[in-house]
């Protein structure tokens, strides 16, 4: 009775699901603000610049990326994939000898990931000129944001949210604001010819910076749904939908194409050997229009250092190239050949379940967690496994009680 009540309960949920999102996003349009693509009446508009050389590279499209330390930017939720401590450092050359810089990390906590992210827009100091043409000092021009958020895998969906505090200083003035982003994020499992990973397709949904305002202009907020697809081991598509907040009437940018703020984002990633990584994207309804991106990991000892680079195109402005590296602090190295071992054991594993043969399944699934630690599945699986293999048992024990009874 309680398994099948349980069986209930999570269809219950992946239904409920697609109709929390849909909610949400009619209830958030409700939400007062103001268009940014409304010239002058967004404050600060730093907030929407991209994280990461590697979500650059592939035009931002990155909302239902999974295992990536950039998720504290697009959608928190994503942090509860993430497998082990990963710390990132960013530069980004912008245009009018502008610059962005971020540092974030992340760390497993109860469960989930805590991750910090502090980003920082600034503009070298200039002169200051009175009326007269004299030089009475210098003007100081930067943005900052620092970041807290977490995010956790329920197993069936991940849910994250973060927690930000803005500050800007404009010469003598100076700004603070607060606010937040929540973000769910489900994976799946969609047909490939080809070999791919267990969970190789998920959906993404972020709403960000909600909150207070600065100065007299809300901040930029926004709505991300996004989509991503891996065909194979060592090929991944992506897409975003992203629309400003602003009254109603914006869900008619959703139905109706690309009017106001409306953008839609893609991405291509594609892997060698995990080992180089070529990346492209396409921004429709933005400024500019393609990015490029390149990438190379590499191990030493139980250290991954992962380099980025991004080329985007901004139109009018030129190009603009950011640059990253992320260490990845992984107790046991996992190679490419680890991966595809542990797989094996891992199907072979399901094979004896459904075959009812729970001790050898469990010895497969053992094997595959030698392989690869960090495999989503494995442990939870052991788990399930062990307690109904001692649920058989007890079961077995008390059918021959009420036979030495009779």
């Amino acid at each position: 009775m309680k398994k099948k009540f349980t069986t209930i309960t999570q269809k219950g949920i992946d239904y409920f699901i697609p109709f929390f999102l849909m909610v949400c996003c009619v209830l958030i349009t409700e939400i007062p603000s103001y268009s940014a693509g409304t010239a002058g009446t967004s404050g600060a508009d730093f907030l929407e610049i991209g994280i990461g050389s590697r979500p650059i590279g592939m035009g931002e499209a990155f909302t239902a990326a999974t295992d990536d330390l950039n998720s504290v930017y697009y959608n928190p939720a994503g942090l509860g994939t993430l497998k082990y401590p990963m710390l990132q450092l960013m530069h980004q050359e912008l245009i009018l000898d502008s610059r962005f810089e971020n540092i974030s990390l992340s760390y497993p906590l109860l469960g989930g990931n805590l991750g910090y992210s502090n980003s920082v827009f600034w503009v070298p100091p200039f002169d200051k000129i009175d009326i007269d043409g004299n030089k009475t000092g210098s003007v100081y021009f930067y943005n900052m944001s620092n970041v807290l958020a977490y995010g956790y895998s329920l197993g069936f969906m991940e849910v994250g949210g973060s927690f930000k505090y803005i500050y800007q200083r404009i010469d003598t003035l100076q700004l603070h604001s607060f606010a937040f982003d929540t973000g769910v994020m489900k994976r799946l499992y969609m047909f490939s010819p080809f070999d791919t990973p267990v969970r190789n397709f998920s959906l993404g949904m972020s709403m960000q910076n909600l909150g207070s305002r600065a100065k007299d202009d809300p901040l930029p907020r926004l709505i991300r749904l996004g989509a991503s697809y891996k065909l194979t081991h060592w090929l991944m598509f992506n897409v975003d939908a992203i629309e400003n907040m602003i009254d109603s009437s914006d869900l008619y940018d959703f139905t109706s194409g690309f009017d106001e703020s409306f953008r839609l984002n893609t991405g291509v990633e594609f892997n060698y050997l995990e080992i180089l990584s070529f990346r492209g994207g396409y921004r429709f309804n933005d400024a500019g229009s393609y990015s490029l991106g390149l990438g190379f990991n590499y191990v030493i000892k139980n250290v991954s250092f992962v380099i980025d680079s991004s080329y985007t195109d901004t139109g009018i402005f030129g190009p603009v190239y950011s640059f990253s590296i992320t260490f990845k602090l992984i107790p046991k190295v996992i190679t490419i050949e680890d991966k595809i071992n542990a797989e094996k054991h891992y199907q072979r594993g399901i094979r004896y379940f459904i075959g009812d043969d729970i001790d050898a399944a469990i010895a497969e699934f053992k094997k595959s967690r030698d392989y690869n630690p960090y495999h989503k599945n494995v442990d939870k699986k052991i788990k399930d496994l062990v307690e109904l293999k001692e649920l058989k048992e007890r079961n077995e024990q008390m059918e021959q009680e009420i036979q030495g009874f009779r």
